[in-house]
């Protein structure tokens, strides 16, 4: 099956907009998403095993929980703020050494952090993480056509996503062997070393062509109409490059809409995420390990998600997204009105089942929708505009926590989602129908002679 056709070009500068037909990546060799899977997963475990070192290592010279939630943002709020900047190197530089120098950047922060123990030290170097995060996690989701060719974004997708939860699976639980094993310094020599392995599997992998032969069109490109564009009018697109990403999400009626739901939909999952470990403990009467049993539920739901959303047939992705950030609110819904563990369980397993299809079902529909030539910085937008929703949502779990009850909280954190995905879902089918009945009306207006 064909990929969407793009039907709104007004975010692509006219120096990155190019003929359809040269877009589309040549066949990739037969190596290289096998690879990809195994550098997406081992990647992925050294994200989970830095995230728990980090915090266990500053806990450890500060005593303070502030200090904890400082890493978290020193990584978190750099991929939000730097994305139009990552995604611009991503579109104008090669993307395979792009990618290689993030991950051996990572390990040389890993590798310092072994050294250093003072609290501004560890915040400090923290951010250096998140800087490198900025560019290697859209620069891994903007080369899949690349890796997979155009056909098998989808069940590429699924793969590597599978792969993501996998790794995030694994990360904190061999963090907390090798901090018991030799502390968080042996943890942190650990993170080096994956991402150093990281970065020489990425300088193996094999791309397929760019689809763009020159990865610039000349200034007086046609513009939208069609006609050249004047001087100054090109030298103002071009001062709007490093934006092109946002525009494009923003003029992308359709694309507008399920980057738009999904945010919300994460912002209020993310108040789940701080909510539930109350839930357990103090609601449900749990404890640490009912706890984590609500986490397994919902990252073992996942990572069934990922593998059935790699078999979606390309013309119902959008809808896919929209029911899944449903869904995957219903989850959270349900889970709060259960009277046990097993029943908030069975709950989150449905949530994250959702939810896995849903990541899948956007990011192969953006995949398949943007221009090759700006793909780099609408992933780089859309992973910043995740994060910033991620941060807002636990920011305001917080607050509601205080005067009110996880189980309300959680109630709170699953109706946002539903009506995202509802109203979602209205909106969607009536650009649809907008879209089937213009095709008619221009065969019925008056022609001009």
């Amino acid at each position: 099956m064909s990929p969407p056709q793009v039907t709104d070009v007004a975010g692509v500068p006219p120096e990155d907009r190019v003929p359809p037909a040269t877009t589309r990546p040549a066949t990739p060799p037969r190596s290289s998403l096998p690879l990809a899977v195994v550098l997406q997963a081992l990647i992925s475990l050294g994200d989970g095993l830095a995230m728990v070192a980090l915090a266990s290592r500053v806990y450890q010279s500060s005593h303070a929980s502030w200090a904890v939630a400082c890493v978290f943002l020193a990584i978190s709020v750099p991929m939000t703020a730097l994305a139009p900047v990552a995604g611009l190197a991503l579109d104008r530089l090669p993307v395979r050494p792009v990618l290689v120098a993030s991950a051996a950047a990572e390990a040389v922060v890993a590798l310092a952090l072994t050294r250093l123990t003072s609290t501004g030290a560890i915040l400090g170097l923290s951010v250096g993480f998140g800087l490198c995060a900025a560019v290697l996690q859209p620069g891994l989701g903007a080369i899949v056509p690349r890796v997979a060719g155009p056909a098998g974004v989808t069940k590429a997708n699924g793969y590597l996503q599978a792969a993501t939860w996998g790794g995030f699976t694994v990360g904190p639980l061999l963090a907390g062997v090798l901090t018991a094993a030799g502390g968080t310094s042996l943890a942190l020599g650990a993170v080096a070393a994956v991402y150093g392995i990281g970065a020489g599997g990425l300088r193996l992998l094999r791309l397929a062509p760019a689809g763009l032969a020159d990865r610039g069109a000349p200034a007086d490109a046609p513009g939208p109409d069609g006609l050249a564009e004047a001087p100054g009018r090109a030298a103002g697109r071009r001062g709007g490059q490093i934006s092109a990403g946002l525009r494009f999400l923003r003029n992308d009626a359709e694309a507008s809409l399920l980057v738009g739901v999904v945010a919300i939909m994460v912002a209020f999952g993310n108040m789940a995420s701080v909510a539930e470990v109350a839930f357990a403990e103090g609601v449900l009467k749990a404890g640490a390990s009912g706890y984590s049993m609500l986490v397994a539920a919902w990252t073992g739901g996942m990572l069934a998600g990922t593998l059935l959303g790699g078999r979606l047939p390309g013309r119902r992705l959008a809808l896919a997204t929209l029911l899944g950030s449903l869904a995957a609110g219903t989850g959270v819904a349900l889970a709060a009105g259960a009277m046990s563990l097993w029943q908030a369980a069975a709950a989150y397993g449905i949530g994250g089942l959702a939810n896995g299809i849903e990541v899948v079902a956007t990011r192969s529909f953006l995949n398949h929708r943007v221009p090759e030539a700006i793909s780099g910085r609408v992933f780089a937008a859309y992973s910043g505009i995740l994060f910033g929703a991620m941060s807002l949502g636990m920011a305001a779990a917080g607050g509601l926590l205080a005067p009110l009850n996880p189980r309300v909280v959680l109630l709170i954190a699953g109706g946002g989602g539903i009506v995202a995905g509802a109203l979602g879902c209205l909106r969607y089918a009536r650009l649809r129908a907008r879209r089937r009945t213009a095709p008619q009306e221009s065969r019925t207006a008056p022609q001009e002679t």
